[in-house]
């Protein structure tokens, strides 16, 4: 399961029509980078997220939070839902050692979140390959009874 963040950078570089190439080129990140942020494998630092945020006008925190799925482009355009700042102003004050922390704690969360999930997905794995085994031995064992008579 993807983050907030992870998703909103998606929906933001699809409805301005970049593909992970352009908009690395733009933010002067690789496009394996771009795709591991919107993927949620990985987060972006600081510095890429106030790139990123300066470049699209959303707010950081709007970032973060808001389910941009659920916002139409008119919407976003017109600013109903989220806090459009103009591209040269700061999203959040990094120079800040605690808004750093703050920061850098709300992304390590996302991370941790997406790890438990990582971890349940690979445990509902396990099981379904458990069960997998269990009827390939049932089978093997009906085979074996089938070939003796």
């Amino acid at each position: 399961m993807e983050s907030k963040f992870s998703a909103n950078l998606r929906i933001l570089r699809k409805r301005n029509k970049l593909t992970l190439e352009a908009l690395g080129k733009i933010l002067d990140v690789s496009k394996s980078a771009l795709s591991d942020y919107e993927n949620g494998h990985t987060f972006p630092s600081l510095d890429v997220c106030d790139a990123i945020c300066n470049y699209f006008g959303i707010n950081l925190d709007n970032l973060q939070k808001l389910d941009f799925a659920l916002i139409s482009v008119e919407e976003l355009q017109q600013n109903q839902h989220i806090q459009i700042i103009t591209p040269n102003e700061k999203t959040t004050d990094f120079s800040n050692p605690s808004k750093q922390l703050e920061f850098h704690n709300k992304l390590l969360h996302q991370q941790i979140e997406g790890l438990e999930i990582q971890l349940q997905l690979l445990k509902q794995l396990l099981e379904s390959k458990v069960s997998e085994i269990k009827s390939l031995q049932i089978q093997i064992k009906l085979l074996e009874e089938k070939i003796r008579d």
